[in-house]
């Protein structure tokens, strides 16, 4: 089972930890392992307090209002770039998944943005969301997770408020149909 490039869309049963109501973008899953983004829980830092304690000047008025999302519980206090690959000012430097997605912790890669010069969507996290061998698939199993695959819209351009909601909707599933409880047949 290979998740690259789909969503995780935690099930009642996370409620009340970190995950709670969370939309994790699962950038790379391999049998090494997962590494994810939350993607609908932002911080309350800006872009522009991101920009400004790190001495890089920017103009975009829109770019320092942006939110910073809470990635996950690993390492919050590093820095990532999610962009798509395929667009102008998307960074050479960074790596690539097989959806064409961008992952970079440089500060080259917010040298673009910060100029202007960079048309790629992208999010700015701090931390990220990480499974060892074999761990997703014992809680997808577990009924923790429901998966479906990532679309770029919801991702990048979507109210982070209703990223949830709109990957539920994709699947045709209420949230607020189901029950915390689960079951096998």
């Amino acid at each position: 089972m290979d998740l690259t490039h789909h969503f995780l869309l935690a099930m009642p049963g996370l409620a009340e930890s970190y995950f709670d109501k969370s939309l994790t973008y699962l950038y790379e899953h391999n049998s090494d392992g997962a590494l994810g983004f939350i993607v609908n829980r932002t911080s309350p830092m800006t872009i522009g307090d991101i920009l400004s304690q790190l001495d890089i000047a920017s103009d975009q008025e829109s770019l320092v209002q942006s939110p910073v999302y809470e990635g996950g519980p690993v390492s919050p206090e590093q820095g990532f770039i999610l962009q798509c690959a395929d667009t102008p000012g998307a960074p050479e430097s960074a790596s690539t998944n097989s959806a064409g997605v961008s992952l970079s912790g440089s500060l080259d890669a917010l040298q673009p943005l910060a100029q202007g010069t960079s048309t790629s969507p992208f999010l700015i996290l701090l931390g990220y969301a990480g499974w060892h061998a074999g761990q997703l698939e014992a809680e997808i199993g577990q009924n923790a997770w429901l998966t479906c695959e990532a679309n770029i819209d919801i991702l990048f351009e979507a109210d982070p408020n209703l990223k949830f909601d709109l990957a539920a909707r994709s699947l045709g599933i209420d949230f607020t149909a189901l029950s915390r409880d689960s079951g096998h047949a």
